[in-house]
């Protein structure tokens, strides 16, 4: 059964609520001058342990990039105004612009944690403001309990309308950690060969128990565990191989679908899975033509680990998206794991594909791509400038030595000087021109390439 990967008991702005609020210890977070009109709410716990404001907002806050949010819809609450791009509805006619979940609003969460604009009155400050929150959101209504082909049909219609994320906050039971109903893998294939980061939810227990879910097992994808605000795993978070880092999962501060009802109590991958949504987003904001899979290397590269790694909780480790963002002080190597592009490379050969995946130049070492291809052209085009240089050389030599040999004349079999009779015309007589060039531009012969001459190979 296709199930939502969030579980939330709403909070009005009553007495309940308000000492729920109070019972949790949460670090208040301060305003940063670079991040214009955006200060999170003080129950945004994440914001000041990422160090968002002080070291991610003022490199990127997302702009210019597209999150398709594949999900129960999104209603446009004033939290979200002017940031929902017109959608579609895979069950309907309408633009993904209404939330049909039960509880009150999970898409509408979803596209708040990555975009959310913080306009509103919650509680103990505003609204909740999204980790990217000049992301622009693309709804998509696709929930359809026990079918996979809205869904399938919600991720290609995200990546042929713009997006360069695809947020999957949803899941349905796999038999293993590495299946994927054909459909769906089908759909995650159509969205990275657009070049868009895919991100899924690992799944919750409480709803799936401990079997794997897909779409967070397909090829491709990366898949998201949840965590504690101490960095322990949330014991609802769903464990397996396929699971590639982790993020927040509980203790989350959202608003449902009306616009009017807060709560600290929301929980779930599906949390976890739109932070490292949004993270996507930055990364893509700052760096456009970074691949995906570049893209899910940083993001595995760059986490905090969890005991040893990987491990199916939380897999290489918890996101640090200051570091993501920053290849400068904090490189990836291009042999460092990433296994959502291996698990897709094995895919693509085991079903007879070929290529880079997303258009891109393959990457090297750990991303999987085959070694001494780029290399060996490289080398035959090095191998043929060599021969062609050597050829003018030996050919100049011959022409110059034949040259010497004419300037000089034959020599006297007598004697050891020139032959007898007057040196040069005689006087007054008009001397002839000298020895003509051929006609025609002098060309240069090619000049051996220099190391460095040419750029390194696209990674």
């Amino acid at each position: 059964m296709r199930t939502l990967t969030r579980r939330a008991r709403r909070l009005g702005v009553a007495a309940a609520g308000l000492a729920a609020a109070c019972a949790l210890t949460v670090p208040a977070v301060a305003a940063h001058a670079a991040t214009g009109s955006y200060t999170p709410n003080p129950h945004q716990w994440y914001f000041s342990q990422w160090h968002v404001q002080q070291q991610v907002w003022p490199v990127s806050q997302g702009a210019g990039v597209t999150v398709g949010v594949v999900d129960s819809g999104v209603q446009p609450i004033p939290d979200l105004q002017g940031v929902l791009k017109p959608g579609a509805d895979m069950l309907g006619s309408g633009n993904g612009e209404h939330d049909y979940a039960a509880d009150g609003g999970h898409g509408t969460g979803i596209a708040e944690l990555i975009a959310g604009q913080g306009v509103g009155t919650g509680l103990g400050g505003g609204g909740p403001v999204g980790i990217a929150p000049q992301a622009r959101i693309l709804p998509v209504h696709a929930i359809d309990p026990g079918s996979s082909a809205s869904v399938a049909n919600g991720i290609k219609y995200a990546a042929s309308h713009g997006a360069k994320v695809i947020n999957l906050s949803l899941g349905d039971a796999s038999t293993t950690a590495t299946s994927c109903e054909p459909v769906e893998q089908a759909a995650v294939s159509y969205a990275l060969a657009r070049d868009v980061v895919v991100v899924a939810s690992s799944g919750n227990t409480k709803s799936n128990g401990t079997t794997p879910q897909e779409p967070a097992t397909c090829a491709g994808v990366l898949a998201v565990g949840g965590v504690e605000q101490d960095g322990s795993l949330w014991q609802g978070s769903t464990q397996g191989s396929y699971v590639s880092v982790a993020a927040p999962g509980d203790h989350m501060y959202d608003e449902s679908s009306n616009g009017q009802q807060y709560t600290l109590t929301t929980s779930g991958t599906s949390d976890s899975s739109a932070l490292v949504s949004g993270a996507a987003a930055l990364i893509r904001s700052k760096y456009p033509s970074m691949p995906w899979y570049t893209v899910d290397q940083r993001l595995i590269g760059t986490a905090i680990a969890t005991g040893s790694v990987p491990n199916n909780g939380t897999g290489y480790g918890i996101i640090d998206i200051a570091k993501a963002i920053d290849p400068a002080q904090y490189p990836v190597k291009s042999s460092s794991p990433n296994p959502p592009y291996i698990r897709y490379q094995n895919w693509l050969k085991a079903n007879g594909k070929s290529g880079a995946p997303g258009g891109q130049a393959a990457p090297s070492g750990g991303a999987g791509a085959s070694k001494g291809g780029g290399s060996g052209v490289v080398w035959i085009i090095l191998g043929v400038v060599v021969a062609v240089i050597v050829i003018i050389v030996v050919v100049l030599v011959i022409v110059l030595s034949a040259r010497s040999r004419n300037r000089r004349g034959p020599r006297n079999p007598g004697g050891g000087g020139y032959p007898p009779g007057p040196y040069g015309p005689p006087p007054g007589q008009y001397q002839p021109p000298g020895p003509q060039y051929p006609q025609g531009p002098y060309q240069a012969p090619p000049r051996h390439p220099q190391q460095g001459q040419y750029p390194p190979p696209r990674q």
